[in-house]
């Protein structure tokens, strides 16, 4: 039965696409189906951006179809035919209609099967010098990503594969705990891999930093097991309140407070007898900077205290203040020049 104009009044976006006289619009437009569809939209304006997402969404479709040569495409509709021939002579609507719903199959087949691949897809963030982003995982663990730094993992996790993320830059990780008891299944594990190393956690708060040839891994609560890629038989136990270094091919731990360690996150940098130059990297990482001095000797100097990270044009002027010495910023080179006075 045809549908009446005030039918199309509450459609939403599933309704359009299966809808047969929208999918045929779409993909083989007529007079008759042009009138009726700008009919619609003059009547009921408030459905065109729908309108247009559906079609783009059923055009991406067809586009999918498009990879299949011609000859390929009339054996498949000679298949269709010889298996839903009715006896005697079909009328051409009946012969319509079939391709039509062949192709209407069809596109479900591949719209669903571009659902089920878009489910393995892997998710990339990188943030730009001077943002922070938090995003959750698909398991509810939450991230906190530094500036400068990359996030990659799976849209989609199952219950039998390990929950794994990829980090370049820095990270902190508050990690939802699933393992109860019993032996540890795979979806209870999860695998941070950074630089060099893999960090396994049951349920945990750490912080990963990835940068400049050098690894470090600080544990704030719960439990860590890490361990280096080349050598997936020897691992190393972290407890609350201790941090591991890795460079130089060689792993090293050792109690920090590991509050301080993660400020960052929270809009704070702690110093504590910080060389100027250490300092300097993490502008250069974080900001984007690159520094020029007169004096070498002012990269030894040391600073301590607290200071907040959210304006770097703040942090610049309070280095500058407590250690008696001239920053100055371009803009266009992303340059430094640190003067002594």
């Amino acid at each position: 039965m045809e549908k009446q104009l005030s039918d199309y009044q509450s459609y939403a976006l599933k309704d359009l696409i299966n809808d047969k006289s929208f999918m045929l619009w779409v993909s083989q437009p007529t007079k008759e189906l042009d009138l009726k569809w700008s009919s619609i939209q003059q009547i009921y304006p408030g459905l065109s951006p729908i309108i247009r997402e559906a079609t783009e969404i059923i055009l991406s479709m067809r586009f999918e179809t498009a990879i299949l040569g011609k000859n390929e495409q009339q054996e498949i509709w000679n298949t269709i035919a010889a298996r839903t021939t009715l006896s005697g002579n079909p009328q051409r609507s009946i012969s319509l209609w079939l391709r039509y719903a062949a192709a209407a199959i069809l596109i479900g087949v591949l719209f669903a099967a571009g659902l089920f691949y878009s489910s393995f897809q892997q998710i990339s963030i990188q943030t730009p010098y001077g943002q922070l982003q938090t995003m959750t995982l698909p398991d509810g663990s939450q991230v906190t990503l530094n500036a400068n730094s990359h996030i990659k993992y799976n849209r989609s996790w199952d219950d039998s594969k390990i929950r794994e993320v990829w980090i370049e830059g820095e990270a902190f990780l508050k990690v939802n705990h699933l393992h109860k008891n019993g032996p540890v299944k795979n979806h209870q594990r999860f695998i941070v891999h950074t630089g060099a190393l893999n960090v396994e956690v049951l349920g945990t708060s750490f912080n990963v930093n990835d940068r400049r040839g050098r690894t470090e891994v600080a544990l704030l609560d719960g439990k860590i097991s890490l361990g280096l890629r080349s050598e997936k038989d020897k691992t190393l136990i972290l407890n609350p309140g201790e941090i591991v270094e890795y460079t130089g091919g060689k792993l090293d731990k050792k109690p920090i407070n590991v509050v301080e360690y993660a400020s960052w996150k929270d809009g704070k940098l702690y110093f504590r007898n910080v060389p100027l130059i250490k300092i300097f990297n993490y502008l250069e990482d974080i900001y984007g900077y690159k520094v020029r001095v007169d004096d070498p000797h002012i990269l030894t100097r040391k600073l301590s205290g607290t200071v907040s990270s959210k304006n770097d044009k703040v942090l610049l002027e309070l280095i500058a203040i407590t250690l008696n010495i001239s920053i100055t910023r371009n803009n266009e080179s992303r340059e430094l020049i640190i003067k002594a006075k």
